[in-house]
C-alpha cells in the first residue's frame, strides 16, 4: 500500500497539462505504429482514410503522414521531457509549460514548412468537425478523427482545468469543485455532440433505408454517452438512487459501444458462425489471425467496463478517484482506442480491398 501512495504521489507531483501532454504524445507513437503496422501487412491506410480507392499513388501520397506524425511525437517528446526539467527546476508553471506552448504553435504555425500541406488538412478538419459536420469525400477520416476525441474527451476537459488552475486561484480540489465540474462534463460531452451531429446527417444524405437505419443507430449509441456524463456532477451517496442511475447508465453505453465496436466497427461477426478457418469472422481479406481478434475483443470489453471501479469497495474505488487514478484509466482508455483504430482501418481495408497488392499471396499474419 506504501508502494502505491509512493507511486500516486509521484504522478500528482507532476502538473497537469504535462500528464495531459504525455497522453497526446503517446497517442501519436501509437498512430505512428498503427501507420506502420498496417503498411507492413500491405494495408494502404492513406487509401482508406483519403477514400482514394484504387489510386496507385495513395501510398506515396501518404508517406509524408507517417513521417509528419513521427517527427511530431518525437518532438512532443523533446517538449514535455523539456517541461519536466523546467518544473523540477524552477516550480512555476508559467515557465514549465513554455517548451510545451512553442510545441503547440510550432504544430498549428502558418508557415509554409514542415508538412504545411498536411498540418493545414489537419487544421481544416479541425474547424470542419468542431461544428458536427464532415466531407463525404473524405468522410472516414472525420469519422475516425471525430471518435478519437471522444475517447480524449476527459483529456481535452483536463486542459481547461489545467487552465483554470494557472489562470485563478483554484480550491484544494479543483477538480472536485462543482463549477469545475460542470465544465469539465460539458467539454468531456461536446465530443459525443459531434458524433451526434454527424449520425443525423448521414441519416439525412444516405440513400439507402439500411444505411439510414445504421446511421441512426450509431446516433443513439452517442446520445447513451450523455446520462453518465452528467449524472456524475452531482455528488451522490453510495447506493443512492442518483448513483444507481449512473452506473446504469454507464452500463448501458458501455455494453452498447462494445457490441458496436465488434459487430459494426471491425466487422467480426462474432454472432454468426465462420465459414473457414483460413478466414478469421467471416471477411474474405484479414491480416490478423483469429488469436489477435479475439486479444481485441476481449480487451476492449474489459476497458469499456471501466466503469465498474466505481462500485469496488470504498477504499479501493477510491484510488481510481485520484488525479493519478484517473490518469490511469486515461491511459488505458487511449490504449483501447488506438486498438479500436487499427483493426477500424483494417476492418474498412477487408472491404473496400484497399491493399499495397491485391495479388500478393503470402499475407503474412501478425
Amino acid at each position: 500500500m506504501d508502494d502505491l501512495k509512493h507511486v500516486q504521489s509521484a504522478i500528482e507531483s507532476v502538473p497537469l497539462l504535462l500528464r495531459v501532454a504525455v497522453l497526446v504524445v503517446a497517442g501519436l507513437y501509437a498512430y505512428a505504429f498503427i501507420l506502420h503496422t498496417l503498411s507492413r501487412y500491405h494495408v494502404d491506410a492513406y487509401m482508406v482514410l483519403r477514400n482514394q480507392i484504387g489510386s496507385v499513388k495513395s501510398s506515396v501520397e501518404g508517406a509524408p503522414l507517417m513521417e509528419l506524425t513521427l517527427f511530431s511525437a518525437v518532438l512532443g517528446t523533446l517538449a514535455v521531457m523539456s517541461s519536466f526539467m523546467l518544473d523540477q527546476a524552477f516550480k512555476l508553471d508559467h515557465i514549465t509549460y513554455i517548451p510545451l506552448f512553442m510545441y503547440g504553435f510550432l504544430m498549428f504555425a502558418p508557415a509554409h514548412r514542415f508538412f504545411y500541406k498536411q498540418r493545414r488538412n489537419f487544421v481544416t478538419q479541425c474547424l470542419r468537425i468542431s461544428t458536427g459536420n464532415l466531407s463525404f469525400e473524405t468522410r472516414f477520416a472525420d469519422v475516425m478523427f471525430s471518435d478519437l476525441l471522444t475517447s480524449y474527451s476527459r483529456v481535452i476537459a483536463d486542459i481547461w482545468l489545467a487552465g483554470a488552475i494557472l489562470i485563478y486561484e483554484e480550491p484544494k480540489h479543483p477538480r472536485h469543485d462543482l463549477r469545475n465540474k460542470v465544465m469539465m462534463a460539458l467539454i468531456a460531452a461536446y465530443p459525443y455532440a459531434i458524433r451526434f451531429r454527424q449520425c443525423l446527417l448521414e441519416v439525412k444524405t444516405w440513400n439507402l433505408e439500411s444505411d439510414k437505419f445504421w446511421s441512426a443507430c450509431n446516433a443513439v449509441k452517442y446520445l447513451t454517452a450523455f446520462p453518465s456524463i452528467f449524472l456524475g456532477v452531482p455528488k451522490s451517496k453510495r447506493k443512492s438512487s442518483l448513483w444507481f442511475w449512473w452506473n446504469t447508465a454507464s452500463a448501458v453505453n458501455a455494453l452498447y459501444s462494445f457490441w458496436w465496436d465488434v459487430e459494426k466497427d471491425w466487422s467480426l461477426n462474432l454472432l454468426t458462425v465462420p465459414r473457414s478457418t483460413s478466414r478469421p469472422f467471416g471477411l474474405s481479406r484479414r491480416v490478423f489471425t483469429r488469436n489477435t481478434f479475439l486479444f481485441a475483443v476481449v480487451s476492449d470489453f474489459v476497458l469499456r467496463m471501466a466503469w465498474v471501479t466505481r462500485v469496488l469497495p470504498p477504499k479501493y474505488a477510491a484510488i481510481f478517484a485520484t488525479d493519478a487514478g484517473i490518469f490511469f484509466m486515461q491511459c488505458l482508455e487511449v490504449f483501447r482506442r488506438w486498438q479500436w483504430v487499427l483493426f477500424r482501418i483494417e476492418s474498412e481495408a477487408a472491404k473496400t480491398m484497399s491493399y499495397t497488392s491485391l495479388y500478393d499471396t503470402d499475407m503474412e499474419n501478425v
